[in-house]
């Protein structure tokens, strides 16, 4: 009996402690020069995974749960006609079931102070993109904790700790 009232509990202060990245996103507001300038709280977590085509866009962390259930994580997608930058800081980014966060086209970014743990890539770079990583923990990974596809991304990665991927920390040029 105690059990059940246990995981009837926790599951109701998981539920009223738990929002949407997607509704974060949409009722975001510009602020510094970004489009769209999400702050999450601390101690929250946020569910489900985001997509951006265009537009600059910060996330705040505050030391944030970002958790994807095992479904798709952050991406973002730029090409010449809509431009699109991520910078993310002082989050914990968690259980993508493909990536944490990944750019693709010719996005930019930077992804700072950030914890990116057992998703299955920490993070994806693909075409032309132009990130900076610094400071970050890249940790238990299904597959790698980086992944640069291709040989036109610019990734700047500075004072980053990788441990306990599987298949390993970093995989560059991997096959399309």
């Amino acid at each position: 009996m105690f059990i059940r009232k246990y995981l009837i509990v926790n599951l109701i202060l998981t539920l009223g402690f738990s929002s949407s990245l997607q509704d974060v996103f949409d009722n975001a507001e510009s602020l510094h020069g970004f489009d769209k300038y999400l702050i999450l709280e601390e101690g929250e977590t946020y569910t489900g995974g985001i997509g951006i085509y265009e537009g600059r866009i910060f996330i705040e962390g505050n030391g944030a749960i970002i958790d994807f259930e095992y479904g798709g994580g952050i991406w973002v997608y730029a090409d010449q006609y809509n431009p699109a930058h991520l910078e993310i800081e002082y989050a914990n980014i968690i259980d993508g079931a493909y990536y944490g966060v990944s750019y693709a086209g010719t996005a930019t970014g930077r992804i700072e102070n950030c914890n990116l743990i057992n998703n299955d890539f920490g993070l994806k770079f693909f075409d032309t993109v132009q990130v900076e990583v610094k400071n970050c923990n890249l940790i238990g990974c299904n597959t790698y904790g980086l992944g640069i596809y291709g040989t036109t991304a610019t990734v700047d990665i500075n004072y980053c700790n990788f441990w306990d991927n599987a298949e390993g920390d970093t995989q560059e040029n991997c096959p399309n």
